[in-house]
């Protein structure tokens, strides 16, 4: 160790510290010293304008030179030294020295003797590797920081020792004032928490939630936070705060084992990471929000319930678009055809919204479900016959069972058969018939009505048996008429016209829809009644949001709901705990212990979201039929045998009959397999040939002694 100059001290210009400035050339031992090197080096050290080094500068003007971490120095020639470690230090020391010569600034606590005789610590001859090692230690490894509240300790224990000089300390620690200030009001709120009734459950990694509260504006003012004062001025908000932040009693039974035992059950804390506060800060102006995180100790359940969320969404909405529409203007020249379609087709979605706000209110009754004939039924289909739709003619279905397994090679009619069912429970209500072509079409929203009346049937029959009752036959029938009837009066841009016309027993129904080119179609009818509920699902179409909401609601009336959860959380994902309903947004969103922020449903892969929305739709049929098109898709095949017996449960548990397509034996298996209510399947062969489409049936005992005999393949029937 000895006293050196700082004009024998020379910066390395290989210093690990800014290898990544894009400046930055390697240099050989040969030119180290090299005036223009050096000051290079010295740019890369200080920044421009002295930036990379204002708090070192200071720190030392306020606490002069401290000699604790010593400068380490290797000798070279002509007594010259490399500093090895340091650098930052003495370039900031070779600047104040500088400036000191030139324009005689003040240095204050700093000593100039301290230019002509710096203590350096001499670095022995070494390799390149213990070199590099040597700066690692400090830089890599370096001293273990102080936790966080430690540091914000020691800031405000230094306070008084400054004379209460806040700019002082700053200046003392390299810190900032913000920094400080900061810091100083967090441990001011941990105080306050620690004097409350839940001061025991104070952990030091809780200082970082208390420093996030007083970084958010929304958090300061809902709880009347004085920066002056540190301290807030609303005790209510506070102590709610502080019960978020902390693990709450429920309440107290006894042990019946036990009678001297008292049992306590207790709540986790709302709020645990800096993701919930910036969450909680969010929705916290919003009442009716921390009204529901009050009752529920969940703040996903709150968000859901913040209207604020919801107009900051549709602000946003309307910011993007109008900074699209303007980008869009200002390249019109740009556009081609194609764009231009886009752009007629945007404008259609916006014409919808502003009719459906004040302009031309829906038929009554048209947006809403229909009441079956009968709210409580004895069984559903007994008998199907499809005596013409979409190529299959004379397709009859006997003595259906309450799990019905379509099966048959592609282009057979399963997709087409399980239409004509769900058609047929809809009796006169056209609006199966159109949802049916647009799965076909896997589109959204009102297709362009010329391509629609391309799609309709031109004559379509359906009839069958349903219920146990007297007169329990029922048909539908389709029909278009290109010609307008007389008593169209306005007959612009007429199109065609489709007739549903439907009986159940001696009930007759009939529905007219009029298709125009350029204006809305025109819909009347006679008789408003579905055989029973109905839905279908396809994997190549997504259900409505407002038909899973729907159900999401009866499932949790019905209690299936929990059921769906716990078999994904114990066949799928062991790590979620729920799927909640984002009400005003009729999305779905998943706790999950990997996320702080309930993530989309849709980010959890298909057969996630396959297997919720199948359960879901169970309670939305209750005593009615559902239609699954290509069960297994996306469905794993190892989680096929336990998700037929919820398939089946479910079925049962609501009276629902099922009729689902599928190409997997994997699945015909797991139904006939599975140990489980065998005597509710039954399978059709659909087979079709140059005539006509035929279904074989096999009911699942039959089934089960074929597979065990000859391990038999139901697609494979001719």
């Amino acid at each position: 160790r000895q006293s050196v100059s700082l004009s024998r001290l020379f910066l390395d210009p290989n210093n690990f510290r800014f290898v990544n400035h894009p400046e930055y050339r390697p240099v050989s031992q040969e030119h180290v010293f090299d005036v223009d090197v050096q000051r290079r080096t010295t740019g890369f050290v200080l920044g421009r304008h002295q930036e990379n080094v204002r708090d070192l500068i200071a720190s030392i003007k306020e606490n002069g030179w401290l000699d604790i971490d010593p400068i380490l120095a290797q000798r070279k020639d002509a007594g010259r030294f490399l500093v090895v470690e340091g650098n930052r230090r003495v370039a900031t020391l070779k600047y104040l020295q500088r400036r000191y010569e030139e324009d005689a600034i003040d240095l204050g606590r700093l000593d100039s003797a301290w230019f002509s005789r710096l203590p350096v610590l001499l670095y022995g001859d070494a390799d390149e590797r213990d070199h590099t090692v040597m700066m690692g230690l400090h830089h890599i490894s370096g001293k273990r920081r102080w936790p966080a509240v430690n540091r914000a300790r020691a800031m405000e224990q230094l306070l008084p020792q400054f004379d209460n000089d806040a700019d002082a300390v700053c200046r003392a620690l390299g810190v900032s004032k913000r920094e400080f200030n900061l810091s100083v009001r967090t441990l001011a709120l941990v105080d306050a928490y620690r004097e409350s009734d839940y001061g025991d459950q104070f952990q030091s990694d809780q200082y970082n939630l208390f420093r996030e509260v007083l970084k958010s504006e929304a958090t300061r003012n809902w709880l009347g936070w004085n920066h002056a004062k540190c301290a807030a001025s609303n005790g209510s908000n506070l102590e709610r705060l502080f019960s978020w932040m902390s693990r709450e009693a429920e309440s107290e039974e006894r042990d019946d084992e036990a009678p001297d035992t008292d049992v306590r059950t207790t709540s986790e804390p709302v709020i645990t990471t800096g993701g919930h506060i910036r969450e909680l800060a969010r929705i916290i102006q919003d009442p009716e929000a921390v009204r529901r995180l009050d009752e529920t100790r969940s703040l996903q359940e709150a968000t859901l319930s913040s209207d604020l969320l919801v107009k900051s969404e549709v602000a946003g909405a309307f910011g993007f678009c109008d900074k699209g529409i303007q980008r869009l203007h200002s390249r019109t020249g740009d556009l081609t055809p194609a764009d231009l379609d886009r752009v007629e087709q945007l404008i259609g979605k916006l014409q919808g919204i502003a009719l459906a706000r004040k302009r031309q209110p829906p038929a009554v009754g048209r947006g809403l479900p229909w009441q079956p004939f009968n709210e409580i039924t004895q069984s559903q289909f007994s008998s199907i016959h499809v005596e013409s739709y979409r190529g299959i003619e004379g397709l009859v279905l006997d003595s259906p069972g309450r799990i019905n397994l379509i099966v048959g090679v592609n282009n057979a009619g399963k997709t087409s058969l399980l239409e004509a069912i769900y058609l047929l429970a809809h009796q006169n209500d056209e609006r199966a018939l159109l949802d049916a072509i647009r799965w076909r079409g896997r589109m959204e929203g009102d297709p362009d009505p010329l391509w629609l009346v391309e799609q309709l049937p031109r004559a379509a029959r359906l009839s069958g048996r349903f219920d146990q009752v007297p007169g329990n036959t029922t048909s539908v029938e389709f029909e278009v008429f290109t010609e307008p009837g007389s008593d169209l009066e306005d007959q612009t841009s007429f199109l065609s016209t489709l007739g549903v016309e439907a009986t159940y027993g001696r009930q007759a129904q009939r529905t007219d829809v009029v298709f125009f080119e350029d204006r809305p179609r025109r819909t009347s009818f006679q008789g408003q009644h579905w055989l029973c509920r109905s839905a279908f699902t396809s994997p190549f179409s997504a259900n409505r949001p407002e038909t899973l909401a729907r159900c999401n609601k009866e499932s949790l009336e019905a209690g299936t709901k929990q059921q769906i959860i716990d078999f994904i959380r114990q066949r799928v994902d062991r790590k979620l705990s729920n799927i909640e309903l984002a009400d005003r947004f009729n999305r779905f969103l998943v706790s999950h212990a990997d996320f702080d922020r309930a993530p989309d449903l849709a980010a959890f892969g298909e057969g996630m979201r396959r297997v919720f929305e199948i359960g879901l739709l169970f309670a939305g049929v209750r005593g009615g039929v559902l239609l699954v098109d290509e069960f297994e898709n996306a469905i794993h095949t190892e989680l096929l045998v336990e998700f037929t017996r919820l398939v089946q449960d479910l079925a049962v548990e609501l009276d629902v009959q099922v009729f689902l397509s599928t190409h997997s034996k994997e699945a015909i298996d797991a139904f006939v397999l599975n140990g489980h209510r065998t005597e509710d399947v039954v399978g059709y062969a659909i087979n079709r040939s140059e005539d006509d489409v035929k279904a074989r049936r096999y009911d699942g005992h039959r089934l089960r002694r074929l597979h065990d005999a000859v391990d038999f393949d139901l697609r494979g029937v001719r």
